[in-house]
């Protein structure tokens, strides 16, 4: 699917790119009309914001009726996107929200993905594989060089889909630790360095 020669690389939206936890805390903050420190860095929201199951059911009822496009870009999500595309790339956004979301999720993104470069692959999977199975299927697809994640469960089946996979460590607890073979960060910036890197190793730089 590549575009004169443009290689396609992918990333995550939330967590990558949008800000999805603190907006998803002030929507919790709205709906249940109290301040919610966080008591934990566990992934699982309920757990770090110590919400009852109720709670819990219905900030996502909520949010799913009118919340994903008001997403937040983080200040770096336009570096970010630019210094891919100065490399030659096209970048695609292959996230887990469901596919009816997708006009949504790309209002959120102002533009910087366009509409027909994001896949929304659902957060049960499609075609009954798990969500982290259907993102390797939109990779393999794709013709993907390199993919950016925050979830490990994502980056570990994205190997040997990519040349690079990357996860974005942001501290959560309770999740699967990274394969050998992915490679991990803290700050999303890093990610075009590598696949800079990547490209002149490979011969396929612009």
């Amino acid at each position: 699917m590549s575009i004169r020669g443009r290689k396609p690389v992918a990333i995550d939206v939330d967590g990558i790119v949008t800000d999805f936890d603190a907006h998803w805390r002030q929507c919790a903050e709205h709906l249940l009309g109290r301040l919610l420190p966080q008591v934990s860095n566990d992934h699982s929201l309920h757990v770090r914001y110590a919400l009852t199951r109720k709670e819990y059911d219905a900030v996502w009822h909520a949010y799913h009726a009118d919340e994903w496009h008001r997403l937040p870009l983080y200040p770096h999500a336009a570096d970010l996107v630019y210094a891919l595309e100065d490399l030659g790339c096209m970048v695609w956004a292959v996230t887990s929200i469901d596919p009816i979301h997708q006009s949504a999720r790309a209002e959120s993104l102002h533009g910087l993905i366009p509409h027909g470069r994001i896949v929304c692959v659902g957060a049960l999977g499609n075609e009954g594989v798990t969500p982290y199975a259907a993102k390797k299927i939109v990779l393999q697809k794709l013709g993907a060089v390199a993919f950016l994640d925050d979830h490990p469960a994502n980056t570990n089946a994205a190997l040997g889909a990519v040349s690079l996979s990357v996860l974005l460590d942001r501290g959560y607890h309770g999740l699967e630790a990274p394969e050998y073979g992915v490679t991990v960060i803290d700050d999303a910036m890093d990610f075009p360095v590598l696949v800079e890197q990547l490209l002149k190793r490979t011969g396929r730089a612009a």
